[in-house]
């Protein structure tokens, strides 16, 4: 007679069970981790999101504000909300081929816009840099009169500032420069369109300061200057039509907004998106 040693013992299946019961354990804390993760990642997504929702409402409002101002005074804008931008139409500020100063008619226009940058922006900003006593640099703007073209110095009181306790304040408020595609003649002292759309839009800044020297002092939340320039040449046109030139010789607005409190921005990738983008046209 033989004895079947294959059989498992009591102790053996005992241990097995146990080893199974471990296993399923495992398995169980390892789900619920993951779901827990997942929740964290759900949660911070939806807050990203609203935060997202949030300063795109708030850039509206800006855009709003100061186009409505614009279009009071007879100017023709185009407000482009998906990019931030203010667009000042071939009416507004427009310039004559190949140089960076504005038509002689538009001059009181950038005095319009000057006033209502400094009318609603410094509600958007994290504070304003204190007087300096003396010019920083040379051609900083001086007590002397203003310029024939400036309206009247903007009034604290024209725009009230509203929702104080938003999380969402501008960063950057750039003043872009655009050309047509038109060549630069050799052997001037311009060299091409990129840099000519700098010069626009380096004149334009000056003006600004010019008539509303508080804005130069506008900070972000990392006390960097608010107002900023950058130049594109003719590689953002407003219109392919080549009988209708003198509208892509213009000057637009952007306005990016900063993270809120609380989130970093390698939170924002769309954000982060846009920065990479205007830096690479600044010049």
């Amino acid at each position: 007679m033989t004895s079947d040693d294959s059989r498992p013992t009591p102790d053996s299946a005992r241990e097995g069970q146990n080893y199974l019961a471990s296993v399923s354990d495992l398995v169980s804390a390892l789900i619920f981790v993951f779901i827990i993760m997942l929740a964290i990642f759900a949660y911070q997504l939806a807050r990203v999101t609203s935060d997202l929702a949030s300063a795109n409402e708030t850039r509206d409002q800006i855009l709003r504000a100061i186009a409505s101002r614009l279009e009071e005074s007879g100017m023709s804008v185009n407000v482009v909300p998906d990019q931030g931008v203010l667009r000042l139409s071939d009416n507004a500020i427009n310039f004559p081929s190949g140089l960076e100063t504005p038509n002689a008619a538009h001059l009181p226009n950038v005095g319009r816009v000057a006033r209502a940058i400094a009318e609603v922006i410094p509600c958007f900003v994290a504070g304003e840099r204190p007087v300096s006593p003396l010019p920083e640099r040379s051609g900083a703007p001086s007590d002397g009169p203003r310029p024939g073209y400036c309206q009247p110095p903007a009034s604290s009181e024209s725009y009230e500032c509203t929702d104080i306790g938003r999380r969402w304040r501008l960063e950057t408020l750039l003043i872009e420069g655009h050309t047509d595609n038109v060549p630069i003649a050799a052997g001037g002292r311009i060299t091409d369109n990129l840099e000519l759309s700098s010069m626009r839009a380096a004149t334009v800044y000056r003006m600004i300061r010019q008539c509303e020297p508080s804005v130069e002092r506008l900070q972000n939340g990392d006390l960097y200057q608010v107002l900023s320039t950058s130049g594109y040449g003719y590689t953002r046109p407003a219109t392919s039509d080549d009988s209708r030139l003198n509208e892509n010789r213009r000057i637009d607005l952007r306005f990016l907004m900063e993270p809120p409190e609380g989130v970093s921005r390698g939170e924002l990738p769309v954000q982060a998106d846009i920065r990479e983008q205007v830096g690479e046209g600044q010049q």
